[in-house]
């Protein structure tokens, strides 16, 4: 696949890793306030020795709604075995999930939006979930 020789964003970049250590609903994504925002990563790693599940969520400024629930294999992106989890590339996300041209996947969100994710279960005791999500506005 050739290099993106025309950049998308137009605006500030962000990126992030949260850390996710329970079931609490948590912002791993922040949409600009005024202008629509693009995500373009969304990747999910695990140092539990357990497959567990993340919640995935869309915050409109008022509410919460689940977008979707994804297994994640125990020790995703923690060892050279497994690879973190892209999220964009997943099945149960799909619907959520737009390409380019190029096949680029992302999701834009309208202004004021969120991403929010949650652990489903309790994690194993000291284990916990990390998410890195980049994206900016265009």
């Amino acid at each position: 696949m050739a290099a993106n020789k025309e950049p998308i964003f137009i605006g500030s970049i962000s990126g992030k890793i949260t850390e996710l250590a329970d079931t609490t609903e948590t912002d791993i994504f922040v949409g600009d306030s005024v202008e629509s925002t693009r995500v373009d990563v969304l990747a999910i790693a695990t140092d539990d020795t357990a497959d567990k599940d993340l919640i995935l969520l869309f915050h409109d400024g008022t509410a919460s709604k689940k977008a979707a629930l994804v297994k994640i294999p125990l020790s995703s992106g923690n060892t050279n075995a497994l690879a973190p989890v892209n999220l964009l590339a997943h099945a149960q996300l799909a619907a959520h999930v737009c390409a380019d041209a190029a096949g680029n996947r992302f999701i834009n969100l309208p202004p004021g939006w969120k991403i929010r994710a949650q652990e489903a279960a309790a994690p194993t005791s000291g284990k916990k979930m990390w998410v890195f999500a980049r994206g900016g506005k265009y």
